[in-house]
């Protein structure tokens, strides 16, 4: 009798902590019929074990990927292995909100699951269980770490201001281009430096948040004048450039005569108005005696300063 008893009180505790524990436990039989939904499941779904003992698991839940999960469950089955999901593969297997939604950064919780065969007496494989694991602290800390990583990039290469890339970026580019240069001199790329004429006047008759709004509307301008793949960056304040692949001097020297009468016929809207301006373009070509891409760049600089020595609003080739 007291055997009984133990066993009893032994069956009681067992099935009261499945119920309590803090992961997600669910019996499928091989028709993918539940057998066993414990309270964790209850709480997150609002489905109670009596509602959903019977049911197919992929009736219950619309957005399942029930093929991919049927495949791994099977898998498990005929294998009689264990197989993991982890939720950076499956982020969301199970539609259930975070448990703690109020200081959780994430709406819904993320999960591991694993998938386990359960043998029979016999050594078949008639049932198979589901362990889910809420891990969206883990989750949502790696998530905003990965986040702030990727802003971190994203100030590192680009200016904020004009969201073109910086001069980091420029200088890198240029390297690259210039070392496939070397490696093949019958390539050109082309270098255009821009400045704003008279850039100290303009800051102090406008003031630099007025400068930044002017500077955000000539990034547009100079992203809308270039053909995919060149590349466009603000170099300082008031000084952009932009590197023409595979083109020479000359048609770089074109290009920026155009552009220069283009920036000069253009209002841009501020805050306190429409606002006019011109700039001066220096171009340099690619060139097989130039040891390095600063000297290439040098170039650019040298031809920019003889196109403002000469009153601005115009372009002027590296010699």
């Amino acid at each position: 009798m007291s055997s009984a008893v133990d066993e009893m009180l032994e069956l009681h505790w067992l099935f009261d902590m499945i119920q309590t524990i803090d992961v997600g436990l669910v019996v499928l039989n091989t028709d993918f019929e539940v057998e066993l939904w414990n309270g964790f499941m209850e709480n997150h779904s609002g489905i109670t074990s009596s509602s959903a003992k019977g049911k197919q698991l992929f009736s219950m839940f619309e957005n399942i990927p029930a093929e991919w999960l049927k495949n791994k469950l099977n898998n498990v089955k005929s294998l009689k292995t264990p197989f993991y999901i982890s939720w950076e593969q499956m982020p969301h297997l199970f539609p259930f909100t975070s448990y703690r939604p109020i200081t959780s950064l994430a709406d819904k919780m993320y999960q591991n699951v694993t998938l386990r065969p359960i043998s029979h007496v016999d050594g078949s494989i008639k049932h198979l269980c589901m362990v889910i694991y809420d891990v969206s602290d883990i989750a949502t800390s790696k998530v905003s770490l990965s986040s702030v990583n990727v802003k971190l990039d994203y100030v590192k290469r680009n200016d904020m201001v004009t969201g073109l890339k910086n001069r980091s970026s420029l200088e890198q580019v240029l390297a690259t281009n210039f070392t496939a240069f070397q490696a093949d001199t019958s390539t050109n790329h082309s270098l255009i430096l821009m400045e704003v004429d008279e850039l100290r006047q303009f800051h102090l008759e406008h003031g630099y948040s007025v400068g930044d709004e002017v500077f955000e509307k000539v990034a547009e301008l100079l992203g809308e004048s270039v053909r995919t793949g060149d590349f466009v960056s603000r170099f300082t304040s008031g000084m952009f450039a932009i590197l023409l692949t595979n083109v020479t001097q000359v048609k770089a020297e074109q290009y920026s005569q155009g552009l220069a009468k283009r920036v000069a016929s253009t209002k841009f809207g501020t805050s306190k108005g429409d606002i006019k301006l011109t700039m001066s373009f220096g171009v340099a070509q690619t060139r097989d005696t130039d040891t390095s891409a600063e000297e290439w760049l040098g170039r650019a600089d040298k031809a920019l300063f003889a196109a403002q020595t000469k009153g601005g609003n115009c372009s002027e080739g590296a010699v």
